[in-house]
């Protein structure tokens, strides 16, 4: 049996034959997270399969009235990817596709997601967003804040933000976010790519060159389920709002949020490096830095933040 074909029965069934002189294919579900024993790939007992009807069983009356498609997948290369290119033929709005492993998971410029089988969320939602082209630039830090919002409402408190796209525990990457604009259009439809880990962090932890959390180091009995309808509502209800009030009103809450605020920092910017004191994020989501030659402001696309 191939690797999808695994991945497959292991989300109809928790369990697939598989050969055991195949190193090949032992070694990527070994990559996976799945455990294989005398000839069989299984999932440990504690772990919890994604639901639909779990997963709307979360959602506030106005998240379910609007999320017209909840969609389910064993594997897929990126669920980022697989919504971009529904967009570019029809609307996505009211759209959300998880996936219990990701193949190619993509992240912030270029890198992996790595999202071990059925040991993570990965989640894209379509969303339609009334506001001009140039606003829309704020909304991962949006997202931002909702991701924080709906892991304290799965018990999860303490959380930090990194602008513009990271959710840390103690100084660690719990989630990333990756926003995309498949059409430059009006009003724009996005596509809000979330990643966070849930149980598979030290899977991960041995493949990537920074510190990784996992939600399960705080709480062991947390339902991916109710995190994934947490994460939809959570989003949407930030969203609408952004589309009604603008970045302004949340500004106060993402940088009350953001672990570096108030930090010494460096920001590098393509060819530039630059030192200084983070002030805060501007209306347009730009970061604020405090630099001896004055304050300047720092957009996304291929700035990072360093402590």
């Amino acid at each position: 049996m191939e690797l999808q074909g695994v991945f497959d029965a292991l989300a109809a069934r928790r369990e697939a034959a598989v050969d055991p002189a195949d190193a090949a294919l032992l070694r990527q579900l070994a990559a996976a997270g799945v455990s294989t024993e005398g000839g069989r790939a299984y999932l440990a007992d504690d772990v919890e399969l994604l639901s639909a009807d779990r997963i709307r069983a979360h959602l506030a009356p106005a998240t379910a009235h609007w999320l017209q498609t909840l969609e389910l997948v064993a594997h897929i290369p990126s669920t980022n990817t697989e919504l971009v290119r529904r967009a570019l033929t029809g609307s996505i709005d009211g759209s959300a596709l998880l996936a219990e492993v990701q193949t190619a998971g993509r992240g912030r410029r270029g890198r992996a997601w790595r999202s071990p089988f059925a040991r993570n969320l990965a989640l894209s939602v379509g969303i339609r967003i009334d506001r001009s082209l140039v606003e829309v630039g704020a909304v991962s830090l949006v997202v931002g804040v909702a991701v924080a919002e709906a892991l304290a409402a799965v018990g999860l408190h303490g959380v930090a933000l990194k602008w513009p796209n990271d959710v840390l525990l103690d100084g660690r990457k719990l989630s990333g976010i990756l926003m995309e604009l498949p059409r430059a259009a009006e009003p724009p439809e996005l596509v809000v790519g979330i990643g966070i880990n849930v149980g598979g962090a030290e899977i991960v932890a041995g493949e990537v060159d920074q510190g990784v959390a996992d939600v399960t180091e705080r709480v062991p009995d947390v339902s991916r389920n109710r995190l994934a309808g947490r994460v939809i509502d959570s989003v949407f209800d930030r969203c609408r709002r952004f589309e009604r009030e603008g970045f302004e009103p949340i500004r106060s809450a993402y940088d009350a949020l953001h672990g570096f605020h108030g930090e010494t920092v460096r920001v590098v910017a393509g060819s530039e490096s630059v030192a200084g004191v983070v002030l805060g994020v501007a209306p347009d989501g730009a970061l604020r830095l405090r630099t001896g030659s004055g304050e300047r402001e720092f957009s996304g696309g291929e700035v990072s933040l360093r402590s």
